[in-house]
């Protein structure tokens, strides 16, 4: 039997406000877009940020579960694996923004295209971060029709710049934060496009001009793993995606990320996921 894919979510601004950053509730969210909307598992095409401010809940990222309770934050990006829990929970604010939008630095500095950059902050830290004021400031100013969207929308995007590199700055005073160091992040922006080709540090290492003893200690330093765990850690996310956004056969999967045999890739899947492909796609649906 064929399975449906995880359904992606595409950007679909109101008129007026393509390109532009959004705030909304998330009891106004639902009420734009319906219930029914957000009860299967899905794979947004744009940035949102979830900032509850009563009641608690969770959600999935990725396949992992995270806290929502009043005062944290949760950024998801486009492409991620997401389910939204018990929307009736809780409430609080959504900002929503398309791909693309910030400039090439910010965008560089949060890890905007990352996976695996920073995703949750815990109220402590977002209240640190002066999230609370600037969330207050950009739902003021994206539902404040006296000013012209010629420039409310680059004000906008001032903002949630400010907001996305404040996060970013307390996410990094965490113990266990990578280091940003500009090996680190070298490595992390070349693993980001090459993990589907390449899962050998000695090629890593020699296209970025280190030993693998050099870059073994950047990735120590910045995170405390070795550069084959992330290696690893970045195919197994690109595997399980596949798996569940898909209809791809496993050995599909498997070449589509560098695999060439299917039994290998099983095996090599099962040793880090612990359970086989095709037990990861039956649960994850």
């Amino acid at each position: 039997m064929r399975h449906a894919p995880i359904a992606p979510v595409a950007y679909q601004p109101p008129e007026g406000k393509a390109g532009e950053v959004e705030a909304m509730t998330i009891e106004g969210m639902l009420s734009r877009a319906g219930r029914d909307a957000f009860e299967d598992v899905q794979r947004p095409e744009f940035h949102f940020l979830l900032a509850p401010s009563s009641g608690h809940g969770t959600h999935m990222l990725d396949f992992a579960d995270h806290r929502l309770e009043p005062g944290s934050v949760l950024w998801v990006r486009p492409g991620q694996v997401q389910r939204w829990g018990d929307m009736s929970a809780y409430d609080g604010r959504v900002v929503i923004f398309p791909a693309g939008l910030l400039d090439r630095a910010t965008s560089e500095l949060t890890e905007a295209a990352s996976p695996a950059g920073p995703r949750w902050w815990a109220p402590t830290d977002a209240l640190a971060a002066g999230a609370p004021v600037l969330f207050d400031e950009i739902d003021e100013l994206a539902n404040d029709r006296s000013i012209s969207p010629e420039l409310r929308a680059p004000a906008l995007t001032h903002l949630l710049a400010a907001l996305l590199l404040r996060l970013t700055a307390q996410a990094r005073t965490r113990p266990d934060a990578p280091s940003g160091s500009e090996p680190w992040l070298a490595f992390r922006e070349l693993l980001e496009s090459e993990h589907a080709r390449h899962h050998d540090v000695a090629w890593y290492a020699e296209r970025l001009g280190w030993s693998p003893r050099t870059l073994a200690r950047a990735t120590k330093t910045a995170t405390g793993r070795t550069p084959k765990e992330l290696i690893d850690e970045r195919v197994v996310l690109e595997a399980r995606r596949l798996l569940a956004h898909t209809d791809l056969s496993v050995a599909r999967v498997g070449e589509a990320i560098g695999f060439d045999d299917a039994s290998n890739f099983g095996a090599w899947f099962r040793l880090r996921a612990g359970q086989t492909p095709a037990a990861f796609r039956s649960a994850a649906r």
